[in-house]
Protein backbone atom coordinates (compact mmCIF):
# COMPACT_ATOMS: atom_id res chain seq x y z
CA UNK A 1 0.00 0.00 0.00
CA UNK A 2 1.23 3.58 -0.46
CA UNK A 3 1.59 5.04 3.12
CA UNK A 4 1.90 9.12 3.78
CA UNK A 5 5.02 10.66 5.29
CA UNK A 6 5.92 13.78 6.97
CA UNK A 7 9.21 14.74 5.09
CA UNK A 8 12.00 15.78 7.65
CA UNK A 9 13.04 19.47 7.72
CA UNK A 10 17.04 18.76 8.90
CA UNK A 11 19.11 19.90 5.81
CA UNK A 12 21.96 18.35 6.94
CA UNK A 13 20.44 14.93 7.39
CA UNK A 14 19.02 15.44 4.24
CA UNK A 15 22.51 15.89 2.26
CA UNK A 16 24.17 13.50 3.66
CA UNK A 17 21.31 10.54 3.27
CA UNK A 18 21.56 11.88 -0.80
CA UNK A 19 25.58 11.86 -0.42
CA UNK A 20 25.61 7.48 0.64
CA UNK A 21 22.92 7.36 -1.91
CA UNK A 22 24.64 8.30 -4.73
CA UNK A 23 28.61 7.19 -3.20
CA UNK A 24 26.30 3.25 -2.71
CA UNK A 25 24.30 3.71 -5.63
CA UNK A 26 27.50 5.05 -8.40
CA UNK A 27 29.32 1.84 -7.08
CA UNK A 28 27.01 -0.32 -9.39
CA UNK A 29 25.81 2.03 -11.90
CA UNK A 30 24.93 0.77 -15.03
CA UNK A 31 24.42 3.82 -17.36
CA UNK A 32 21.52 2.63 -19.87
CA UNK A 33 21.97 5.59 -22.73
CA UNK A 34 21.43 5.35 -26.25
CA UNK A 35 21.25 6.83 -29.14
CA UNK A 36 23.26 7.00 -31.86
CA UNK A 37 21.80 7.93 -27.45
CA UNK A 38 14.46 23.81 -5.42
CA UNK A 39 14.91 25.36 -8.67
CA UNK A 40 17.39 28.81 -8.58
CA UNK A 41 15.57 31.63 -7.43
CA UNK A 42 14.67 34.01 -9.62
CA UNK A 43 14.75 31.60 -12.78
CA UNK A 44 11.41 31.90 -15.30
CA UNK A 45 9.83 28.49 -16.58
CA UNK A 46 7.85 27.60 -19.63
CA UNK A 47 4.19 27.97 -18.92
CA UNK A 48 2.78 27.80 -22.45
CA UNK A 49 4.30 26.80 -25.52
CA UNK A 50 3.49 24.12 -28.39
CA UNK A 51 4.51 21.78 -25.55
CA UNK A 52 1.57 22.94 -22.69
CA UNK A 53 -1.29 24.06 -24.63
CA UNK A 54 -4.28 22.25 -23.60
CA UNK A 55 -6.21 22.65 -27.07
CA UNK A 56 -3.62 21.10 -28.97
CA UNK A 57 -3.36 18.11 -27.38
CA UNK A 58 -3.76 15.29 -29.49
CA UNK A 59 -3.90 11.36 -29.28
CA UNK A 60 -1.10 9.21 -31.07
CA UNK A 61 -2.25 7.84 -34.46
CA UNK A 62 -1.47 4.08 -35.22
CA UNK A 63 0.27 4.32 -38.74
CA UNK A 64 4.03 4.11 -38.68
CA UNK A 65 6.21 6.41 -40.04
CA UNK A 66 8.97 4.54 -40.80
CA UNK A 67 12.91 5.46 -41.99
CA UNK A 68 15.76 3.14 -42.58
CA UNK A 69 19.09 4.03 -42.71
CA UNK A 70 22.54 3.21 -42.97
CA UNK A 71 25.09 4.32 -40.49
CA UNK A 72 28.78 3.14 -40.49
CA UNK A 73 31.08 3.55 -36.97
CA UNK A 74 33.76 3.30 -38.94
CA UNK A 75 37.68 2.27 -37.49
CA UNK A 76 39.15 5.50 -35.65
CA UNK A 77 41.93 6.90 -38.08
CA UNK A 78 45.54 6.38 -36.14
CA UNK A 79 46.11 9.84 -35.25
CA UNK A 80 42.77 9.87 -34.10
CA UNK A 81 42.52 6.83 -32.05
CA UNK A 82 39.54 7.92 -29.78
CA UNK A 83 37.57 9.81 -32.56
CA UNK A 84 34.70 7.89 -33.58
CA UNK A 85 33.35 9.30 -36.86
CA UNK A 86 29.98 8.44 -37.90
CA UNK A 87 29.13 8.37 -41.44
CA UNK A 88 25.98 8.15 -43.04
CA UNK A 89 24.75 6.41 -46.36
CA UNK A 90 21.51 5.02 -48.44
CA UNK A 91 21.41 1.00 -49.06
CA UNK A 92 20.18 0.08 -52.73
CA UNK A 93 17.33 2.19 -53.69
CA UNK A 94 14.30 0.51 -52.50
CA UNK A 95 10.69 1.17 -51.46
CA UNK A 96 9.24 1.47 -47.52
CA UNK A 97 5.73 2.27 -46.94
CA UNK A 98 4.97 5.03 -45.23
CA UNK A 99 1.12 5.52 -44.44
CA UNK A 100 0.15 3.48 -47.26
CA UNK A 101 2.38 5.65 -50.00
CA UNK A 102 5.72 3.95 -51.43
CA UNK A 103 8.46 6.44 -50.49
CA UNK A 104 12.00 5.60 -52.40
CA UNK A 105 15.20 5.51 -50.27
CA UNK A 106 18.03 6.65 -52.90
CA UNK A 107 21.18 6.51 -52.52
CA UNK A 108 23.95 9.64 -51.56
CA UNK A 109 21.33 11.03 -49.39
CA UNK A 110 22.47 11.96 -46.25
CA UNK A 111 19.90 12.77 -43.49
CA UNK A 112 17.57 13.05 -46.14
CA UNK A 113 14.97 10.99 -44.56
CA UNK A 114 15.18 11.62 -40.88
CA UNK A 115 15.54 15.58 -41.50
CA UNK A 116 11.86 14.13 -43.09
CA UNK A 117 10.72 12.74 -40.01
CA UNK A 118 12.15 15.59 -37.88
CA UNK A 119 9.84 17.82 -39.75
CA UNK A 120 6.71 15.25 -38.92
CA UNK A 121 7.42 15.22 -35.25
CA UNK A 122 8.82 18.29 -34.50
CA UNK A 123 6.54 21.39 -32.52
CA UNK A 124 5.38 24.76 -34.25
CA UNK A 125 8.49 25.68 -32.13
CA UNK A 126 10.47 22.92 -33.49
CA UNK A 127 11.14 20.96 -30.67
CA UNK A 128 11.22 17.05 -30.19
CA UNK A 129 11.38 14.40 -28.32
CA UNK A 130 13.65 11.18 -28.89
CA UNK A 131 14.88 7.86 -26.65
CA UNK A 132 16.68 5.02 -28.21
CA UNK A 133 16.10 0.99 -27.56
CA UNK A 134 17.54 -1.96 -29.24
CA UNK A 135 15.83 -5.51 -28.94
CA UNK A 136 15.63 -6.17 -25.02
CA UNK A 137 14.86 -2.60 -24.35
CA UNK A 138 11.86 -3.05 -26.78
CA UNK A 139 11.22 -6.52 -26.22
CA UNK A 140 7.26 -6.59 -25.10
CA UNK A 141 6.66 -6.26 -21.24
CA UNK A 142 10.23 -4.84 -21.10
CA UNK A 143 10.94 -0.68 -20.76
CA UNK A 144 9.64 0.60 -23.66
CA UNK A 145 6.46 -0.68 -22.81
CA UNK A 146 6.50 0.86 -19.36
CA UNK A 147 8.01 4.54 -21.12
CA UNK A 148 5.19 4.72 -23.40
CA UNK A 149 2.65 3.94 -20.61
CA UNK A 150 4.04 6.83 -18.56
CA UNK A 151 3.31 8.86 -21.06
CA UNK A 152 -0.46 8.69 -21.35
CA UNK A 153 -0.63 7.59 -17.59
CA UNK A 154 1.05 10.91 -16.59
CA UNK A 155 -1.18 14.30 -15.92
CA UNK A 156 -1.63 15.83 -19.33
CA UNK A 157 1.58 14.36 -21.32
CA UNK A 158 -0.09 11.93 -23.94
CA UNK A 159 0.30 14.62 -26.17
CA UNK A 160 4.12 14.36 -26.08
CA UNK A 161 4.09 10.77 -27.98
CA UNK A 162 3.06 13.21 -31.18
CA UNK A 163 6.71 14.41 -31.18
CA UNK A 164 8.47 11.43 -30.06
CA UNK A 165 11.37 9.79 -32.32
CA UNK A 166 12.00 6.42 -31.35
CA UNK A 167 15.54 4.93 -32.22
CA UNK A 168 16.06 1.35 -33.39
CA UNK A 169 19.33 0.57 -33.27
CA UNK A 170 18.63 -3.41 -34.47
CA UNK A 171 15.80 -4.98 -36.81
CA UNK A 172 14.14 -6.76 -34.02
CA UNK A 173 13.48 -3.53 -32.26
CA UNK A 174 12.41 -1.67 -35.39
CA UNK A 175 9.64 -4.13 -35.87
CA UNK A 176 8.79 -4.27 -32.02
CA UNK A 177 8.45 -0.49 -32.10
CA UNK A 178 6.24 -0.26 -35.50
CA UNK A 179 3.79 -2.14 -33.67
CA UNK A 180 3.66 -0.02 -30.75
CA UNK A 181 4.41 3.42 -32.27
CA UNK A 182 4.02 5.82 -35.58
CA UNK A 183 7.45 7.45 -35.55
CA UNK A 184 10.41 4.84 -35.64
CA UNK A 185 14.15 5.35 -36.89
CA UNK A 186 16.03 2.44 -38.30
CA UNK A 187 19.56 2.90 -37.11
CA UNK A 188 21.53 0.44 -39.26
CA UNK A 189 25.32 -0.46 -39.87
CA UNK A 190 26.09 -1.57 -36.10
CA UNK A 191 25.28 -4.55 -33.89
CA UNK A 192 23.59 -2.80 -30.84
CA UNK A 193 20.77 -5.61 -29.92
CA UNK A 194 22.12 -7.30 -26.71
CA UNK A 195 22.76 -5.21 -23.86
CA UNK A 196 26.53 -3.50 -23.77
CA UNK A 197 28.61 -4.19 -20.97
CA UNK A 198 29.69 -0.90 -19.73
CA UNK A 199 33.04 0.76 -20.64
CA UNK A 200 33.64 -1.68 -23.54
CA UNK A 201 34.03 -0.65 -26.70
CA UNK A 202 30.92 -1.53 -28.82
CA UNK A 203 29.42 0.81 -25.18
CA UNK A 204 31.48 3.63 -26.07
CA UNK A 205 30.56 3.61 -29.72
CA UNK A 206 27.29 3.64 -28.92
CA UNK A 207 27.11 6.66 -26.50
CA UNK A 208 29.63 8.13 -28.66
CA UNK A 209 27.39 7.96 -31.79
CA UNK A 210 24.70 9.31 -29.59
CA UNK A 211 26.43 12.60 -28.92
CA UNK A 212 27.38 12.85 -33.00
CA UNK A 213 23.62 12.51 -33.87
CA UNK A 214 22.39 14.90 -31.51
CA UNK A 215 24.72 17.66 -32.92
CA UNK A 216 23.24 17.16 -35.91
CA UNK A 217 19.56 17.53 -35.19
CA UNK A 218 20.96 20.84 -33.76
CA UNK A 219 22.66 21.62 -37.07
CA UNK A 220 19.32 20.98 -39.02
CA UNK A 221 17.87 23.66 -36.71
CA UNK A 222 16.13 21.63 -34.37
CA UNK A 223 15.88 21.52 -30.02
CA UNK A 224 15.89 17.97 -28.51
CA UNK A 225 14.96 16.81 -25.23
CA UNK A 226 16.74 13.00 -25.62
CA UNK A 227 15.19 10.46 -22.51
CA UNK A 228 17.21 7.61 -21.79
CA UNK A 229 14.17 4.80 -22.30
CA UNK A 230 14.41 3.59 -18.12
CA UNK A 231 13.31 7.21 -17.28
CA UNK A 232 9.49 7.33 -16.87
CA UNK A 233 7.43 10.85 -17.25
CA UNK A 234 4.67 11.93 -15.21
CA UNK A 235 4.46 15.60 -15.57
CA UNK A 236 5.29 17.91 -18.27
CA UNK A 237 9.04 18.18 -17.87
CA UNK A 238 9.12 21.61 -20.53
CA UNK A 239 7.89 23.26 -17.46
CA UNK A 240 10.60 22.93 -15.17
CA UNK A 241 12.96 23.99 -17.65
CA UNK A 242 14.71 28.11 -17.44
CA UNK A 243 13.92 29.86 -20.22
CA UNK A 244 17.24 31.72 -20.03
CA UNK A 245 19.23 28.03 -20.28
CA UNK A 246 20.87 26.97 -23.16
CA UNK A 247 20.31 23.61 -22.53
CA UNK A 248 18.77 21.48 -19.26
CA UNK A 249 20.52 18.09 -17.99
CA UNK A 250 19.23 15.77 -15.45
CA UNK A 251 21.65 15.38 -12.34
CA UNK A 252 22.98 12.20 -10.68
CA UNK A 253 23.22 14.30 -7.51
CA UNK A 254 21.91 17.40 -7.07
CA UNK A 255 23.36 20.08 -4.98
CA UNK A 256 20.85 22.98 -4.29
CA UNK A 257 22.07 25.80 -7.06
CA UNK A 258 20.50 24.74 -10.81
CA UNK A 259 23.22 27.25 -12.16
CA UNK A 260 26.21 26.18 -10.62
CA UNK A 261 28.47 23.48 -12.63
CA UNK A 262 29.60 21.71 -9.46
CA UNK A 263 26.15 19.25 -9.46
CA UNK A 264 26.75 16.16 -11.13
CA UNK A 265 24.63 16.32 -14.61
CA UNK A 266 23.47 12.60 -16.13
CA UNK A 267 22.89 13.32 -20.07
CA UNK A 268 20.28 10.84 -20.30
CA UNK A 269 17.93 13.47 -19.76
CA UNK A 270 19.01 16.62 -21.87
CA UNK A 271 17.12 19.46 -23.42
CA UNK A 272 19.66 21.56 -25.70
CA UNK A 273 18.10 24.11 -28.11
CA UNK A 274 19.30 24.40 -31.70
CA UNK A 275 22.30 27.64 -31.42
CA UNK A 276 25.78 28.12 -33.26
CA UNK A 277 27.37 28.19 -29.88
CA UNK A 278 25.55 24.89 -28.95
CA UNK A 279 27.15 23.04 -31.97
CA UNK A 280 30.26 24.74 -31.23
CA UNK A 281 29.84 22.40 -27.43
CA UNK A 282 29.02 19.72 -29.13
CA UNK A 283 32.26 20.04 -31.27
CA UNK A 284 34.31 20.70 -28.30
CA UNK A 285 32.52 17.79 -26.45
CA UNK A 286 33.37 15.20 -28.64
CA UNK A 287 36.62 16.62 -29.72
CA UNK A 288 37.31 16.57 -25.94
CA UNK A 289 37.33 12.61 -25.91
CA UNK A 290 40.57 12.55 -26.69
CA UNK A 291 41.95 13.90 -23.57
CA UNK A 292 39.96 11.74 -21.42
CA UNK A 293 40.60 7.92 -23.91
CA UNK A 294 38.48 5.05 -22.89
CA UNK A 295 35.54 7.05 -20.71
CA UNK A 296 31.78 7.55 -22.10
CA UNK A 297 30.12 10.86 -22.86
CA UNK A 298 28.59 11.61 -19.37
CA UNK A 299 32.34 11.61 -17.63
CA UNK A 300 33.82 13.58 -20.18
CA UNK A 301 31.00 16.06 -20.23
CA UNK A 302 31.52 16.68 -16.24
CA UNK A 303 35.01 17.04 -16.94
CA UNK A 304 34.42 20.22 -19.67
CA UNK A 305 30.97 21.41 -17.52
CA UNK A 306 33.22 24.42 -16.06
CA UNK A 307 35.00 25.08 -19.66
CA UNK A 308 31.30 24.87 -20.89
CA UNK A 309 29.62 27.29 -18.28
CA UNK A 310 32.45 29.51 -17.59
CA UNK A 311 34.76 29.82 -21.00
CA UNK A 312 32.03 29.16 -23.44
CA UNK A 313 29.42 31.40 -21.54
CA UNK A 314 26.74 28.65 -22.00
CA UNK A 315 23.76 28.65 -18.88
CA UNK A 316 23.47 25.53 -18.04
CA UNK A 317 20.69 24.53 -15.88
CA UNK A 318 21.67 21.36 -14.02
CA UNK A 319 17.48 19.93 -12.89
CA UNK A 320 16.61 19.78 -9.37
CA UNK A 321 16.55 16.11 -8.05
CA UNK A 322 13.81 17.67 -6.12
CA UNK A 323 11.53 17.16 -9.20
CA UNK A 324 13.68 15.35 -11.92
CA UNK A 325 14.10 12.41 -9.91
CA UNK A 326 16.03 9.45 -10.05
CA UNK A 327 16.77 6.16 -7.59
CA UNK A 328 20.47 7.81 -6.59
CA UNK A 329 18.66 10.89 -5.37
CA UNK A 330 14.78 11.63 -4.67
CA UNK A 331 11.91 13.33 -2.57
CA UNK A 332 9.71 10.27 -2.52
CA UNK A 333 6.51 13.13 -3.06
CA UNK A 334 4.66 12.28 -5.94
CA UNK A 335 3.15 15.58 -5.44
CA UNK A 336 7.21 17.13 -7.01
CA UNK A 337 7.42 14.14 -8.97
CA UNK A 338 7.88 15.34 -12.52
CA UNK A 339 10.58 12.19 -14.41
CA UNK A 340 11.87 9.17 -12.76
CA UNK A 341 15.26 7.64 -14.01
CA UNK A 342 16.52 4.12 -13.23
CA UNK A 343 20.01 5.49 -12.41
CA UNK A 344 21.86 3.44 -9.77
CA UNK A 345 20.48 0.26 -10.71
CA UNK A 346 22.34 -2.62 -12.62
CA UNK A 347 20.23 -4.76 -15.34
CA UNK A 348 17.00 -4.59 -16.83
CA UNK A 349 14.87 -6.56 -14.62
CA UNK A 350 15.84 -4.64 -11.21
CA UNK A 351 14.97 -1.57 -13.24
CA UNK A 352 11.70 -2.83 -14.62
CA UNK A 353 11.11 -4.00 -11.02
CA UNK A 354 10.90 -0.53 -9.36
CA UNK A 355 9.70 1.30 -12.20
CA UNK A 356 6.40 -1.29 -12.26
CA UNK A 357 6.04 -0.95 -8.84
CA UNK A 358 6.54 3.21 -8.94
CA UNK A 359 3.64 3.46 -11.91
CA UNK A 360 1.08 1.29 -10.02
CA UNK A 361 1.68 3.14 -6.94
CA UNK A 362 1.35 6.54 -9.55
CA UNK A 363 -1.88 4.93 -10.83
CA UNK A 364 -3.23 4.81 -7.11
CA UNK A 365 -1.88 8.15 -5.82
CA UNK A 366 -4.25 9.35 -9.49
CA UNK A 367 -7.21 7.89 -7.84
CA UNK A 368 -7.21 9.85 -4.61
CA UNK A 369 -9.21 13.38 -3.92
CA UNK A 370 -7.60 16.53 -4.15
CA UNK A 371 -8.00 16.95 -0.56
CA UNK A 372 -6.57 13.88 -0.20
CA UNK A 373 -3.86 14.74 -2.00
CA UNK A 374 -3.25 18.06 0.05
CA UNK A 375 -2.74 16.12 3.11
CA UNK A 376 0.77 14.68 2.08
CA UNK A 377 3.48 14.18 1.36
CA UNK A 378 1.92 10.79 -0.72
CA UNK A 379 4.75 8.74 -1.32
CA UNK A 380 5.56 5.27 -3.00
CA UNK A 381 6.27 2.09 -1.44
CA UNK A 382 10.23 1.54 -0.87
CA UNK A 383 12.45 -0.47 -0.48
CA UNK A 384 12.84 -1.69 -4.20
CA UNK A 385 15.58 -3.48 -5.29
CA UNK A 386 17.36 -0.53 -6.37
CA UNK A 387 14.91 2.28 -4.95
CA UNK A 388 15.11 3.17 -2.11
Amino acid sequence: MMKKETMSNNTSNSLLQQVISFLLGASVASVLLFFILSSEQGSRYFDRSAWSRSNDVTHETTGPDIVQVVVDVKVPPKDKKNETQVLTKQEVPRKEEVNGTHVSVKEEENYDDFEELLKKTATKDKNIIMTSVNEAWAAPGSLLDLFLESFRNGEKINQFLNHLIIVTLDPNAFERCKSVHRYCYFLRGANFSGEKVYMTSEYLDLVWTKVKLQQKILELGYNFLFTDVDIMWFRNPFNRFALDSDISTSCDFFFGDEKNPVNFPNTGFLYVKSSQKNIDLFNYWHESREKFPGNHEQYVFNQIKFDVVHKMKINVQFLSTQFNMGFCNNTHEFEKLYTMHANCCVGIGAKLHDLRSLMDDWNQYQTLTEEEKKNGPVSWRVPGICMH
